[in-house]
């Protein structure tokens, strides 16, 4: 009888506890087997082109990331099927990733069952778009965003949450400090604030960000 080898998996999450809880998931499925990670960009490229693997799972955040990078790895190993895995459901963040020819795109917050069988799927040929989410979950007392967040918005708000001050987030970014000013204006106008600890804390617990060090906010 012929065994199957089991599908082989790259995980690629700038989050070290999330390649950590990810991989530990995975150990449990006997058809799949985690074969590397990477925590940025060249490094998702670096294995890619080293360990070709059947799936790869991909963090639509990573820095250096989106659809660029889906294109480049896709180039890099052309029978990859990337799965993006995401905190946000936006439905123009889930079509920029399909318009780059991903294989599927899933949320976070789905269980190992659910992430599992996407990855079966993927790997079978077939595509898995999970249903996209509201552009962001409505909070406690009610209030959600009109408008969501864009992509450079959402870059600056999460540097501010690591602690960076407009001139350290626009050194970052590579844009100007008024360009910061004018994005976290338009931040405050979106989710209703006043202020940048505001704006965190609304971030967070409306599950628009999500950080590692929010103690840091100035």
């Amino acid at each position: 009888m012929t065994v199957s080898r089991p599908i082989r998996v790259l995980l690629v999450d700038d989050h070290a506890m999330v390649r950590e809880g990810t991989a530990a998931v995975l150990a449990n499925v006997p058809d799949v087997e985690v074969v590397g990670a990477a925590g940025d960009a060249a490094a998702a490229e670096r294995a890619c082109r080293r360990l070709a693997p059947d799936v790869c799972l991909l963090d639509f955040r990573i820095p250096g990331g989106g659809p660029a990078l889906a294109r480049r790895l896709a180039h890099i190993a052309p029978a990859t099927r990337i799965l993006v895995v995401s905190a946000y459901g936006q439905s123009d963040y889930v079509q920029s990733m399909r318009d780059a020819g991903v294989a599927g795109y899933v949320l976070k917050n789905l269980d190992s069952a659910g992430l599992t069988d996407a990855v079966r799927r993927v790997h079978a040929g077939r595509t898995f778009f999970q249903k996209a989410a509201k552009a962001v979950s409505d909070s406690g007392d009610g209030r959600s965003l009109a408008e969501p967040l864009t992509m450079r918005e959402l870059d600056v708000l999460r540097l501010v949450a690591e602690g960076a001050s407009n001139r350290e987030a626009a050194e970052s970014l590579g844009v100007s400090a008024k360009t910061v000013e004018a994005h976290l204006s338009s931040v405050y106008g979106k989710l209703r604030v006043r202020s940048r600890t505001e704006a965190v804390v609304t971030a967070v617990r409306d599950g628009i960000i999500s950080v590692d060090r929010s103690d840091r906010i100035r």
